[in-house]
Formats: structure tokens, C-alpha cells, sequence
């Protein structure tokens, strides 16, 4: 299997690719609105190292959003030019699955983790995730919030991970919760942008 990974979500963008054996290399930049023209020479140089070329591809995972409609298309549409010809299979996965991936383990033992993606005009895109069962009800999953709004329904001990984290910086350290639960930034903390390798842990 050769398994090509792409995420054009927001501004981060990451390709990473994987070898019969198990080999990975990955790419991860900022885009500056260029997805279309950056996405596929990083692709092939990912590839390159790898000494395989585009036709080599046979499954191809891509991130689903949320993030820019743009951003996401140019993604989705790079992936739908990969498969078609060819009839590969392909796996779309949520950002904020991506977003959270490395944190799994803390989700697993209980506790509460959001993964925040940048929504526009100051706004962000939540989800929680959690394996244990909660109180604030079904609808209270996942949710598009300004920062304080965002604060106001979170609960003590939670964690933050994800790109928006920026917009939290300030808030959630005047926030009303008291030290033991004021909620934590993940280890990779604010501006840590998606690691390619947590959309090929998902797909492979």
C-alpha cells in the first residue's frame, strides 16, 4: 500500500506519504492562499524521497474540514484527481479528528479534550471529545463560537488543543475557573499548526 495524506484545512497545510514499508515522510507550511500552487509539488517531493512518483499512489486519506472553503476544496479536488482515473479508495476524515490525534490518551482517560479550528471574523470552530459519558447534552458536541462564548461553556479541566488556540491566549487565563481547573493548553500549545503524521495514524 502506498497511502498519500492531504490537509488544506485552513492555513496550515500538510502531504505526507507511506511506503510498503511503513517508511513516512511528510510535509507540513503555512500557505499564504496558495494551496492550489503548493499542494502537489510538496506531494511529489514527498514521493520523490520515497522514490515513488504521483501514479504510484494507491489509497489517499484528505482532511474534510472545517476550515476555508477554498482551502478545503483545493484539497478535495487534488484527491478526487488522484482517485478517479484510477478507482483508489479514499478516506475523508474530520479536521478536528486530525486536530486531537495526538491527544487521544488523554481523551481516553477522561478527560475532556476541545480541538479548536479557525472559523473567520474572529470566530472558532469547536469539538469536544470525550469517552466518558457528560452533562452538557447532545447538541453541545461540537459548535461554531466567538472566544468568550466558547469560555463560558467550558468546564474546569478541560483541554485546548488545535490551531485557533491563538484566540483563547489572555482569555482563559483571566477566565473565572480557579487554578486547579482553569482548562490547559496542549503540550504543543498555541500557533502549533496540524502534524501530517496524526492524519496517517488515522489512516493507516
Amino acid at each position: 500500500m502506498i497511502l498519500a495524506v492531504i490537509d488544506t484545512s485552513t492555513q496550515f497545510a500538510g502531504v505526507g506519504v507511506v511506503d510498503d514499508a511503513g517508511k513516512r515522510v511528510t510535509r507540513a507550511w503555512r500557505s499564504d492562499r496558495n494551496h492550489g500552487r503548493e499542494l502537489m509539488p510538496a506531494l511529489v517531493e514527498s514521493l520523490a524521497e520515497l522514490s515513488l512518483a504521483p501514479t504510484d499512489i494507491t489509497h489517499v486519506a484528505v482532511a474534510l474540514g472545517p476550515g476555508g472553503f477554498s482551502a478545503v476544496r483545493v484539497g478535495i479536488s487534488t484527491t478526487l484527481g488522484l482517485i478517479v482515473a484510477k478507482k483508489l479508495p479514499v478516506l475523508g476524515v474530520p479536521t478536528h479528528d486530525i486536530e486531537v490525534g495526538p491527544f487521544r490518551d488523554l481523551v481516553v482517560s477522561g478527560i475532556p479534550v476541545y480541538s479548536l479550528i479557525p472559523a473567520g471574523r474572529q470566530e472558532l470552530s469547536w469539538m469536544r471529545h470525550s469517552e466518558t459519558p457528560d452533562d452538557v447534552g447532545p447538541d453541545a458536541k461540537t459548535g461554531v463560537s466567538s472566544p468568550q462564548d466558547f469560555l463560558d461553556r467550558l468546564e474546569p479541566g478541560a483541554v485546548l488543543c488545535g490551531e485557533a488556540c491563538d484566540l483563547m491566549v489572555g482569555l482563559v487565563e483571566d477566565s473565572r475557573f480557579p487554578n486547579f481547573g482553569t482548562p490547559k493548553f496542549a503540550e504543543h500549545g498555541p500557533g502549533a499548526q496540524r502534524d501530517p503524521n496524526s492524519l496517517l495514524d488515522i489512516a493507516t
